[in-house]
């Protein structure tokens, strides 16, 4: 089911900023990359608070948006990427590489 317009319009500022970030900061961003808080932070103008940032994030991981690592890290979740694109009409590409063929099957 697409995400609709109006949803993306009920979300706070604050969720739509962030997400908008993800391509803004990487334009060159694939599907899959996240950022560092610090980066988000960054590619707001301190239009935020880093600690609001980080809350917003962990929210957004509670509803499968994100997902945290290593509390450094967001990463949108593929219903993130959805948003992503919803607000800003940039789809990022998806990282496509062949499968590594494991090296015991070329053992003789």
């Amino acid at each position: 089911m697409p995400i609709s317009d109006e949803y993306v319009d009920s979300l706070p500022e604050i969720y739509r900023d962030t997400l908008a970030a993800f391509p803004q900061f990487n334009s060159t961003r694939k599907v899959g990359q996240g950022l560092p808080f610090q980066s988000l932070y960054s590619a707001l103008d301190d239009k935020y608070t880093l600690g609001r940032i980080i809350k917003a994030c962990e929210n957004m991981a509670a509803g499968d948006v994100m997902e945290i690592e290593r509390k450094l890290f967001a990463y949108p979740t593929s219903l993130g990427e959805e948003l992503i694109t919803a607000i800003t009409g940039i789809a990022a590409p998806t990282l496509a590489v062949e499968p590594f063929p494991p090296p015991h099957e070329w053992a003789t």
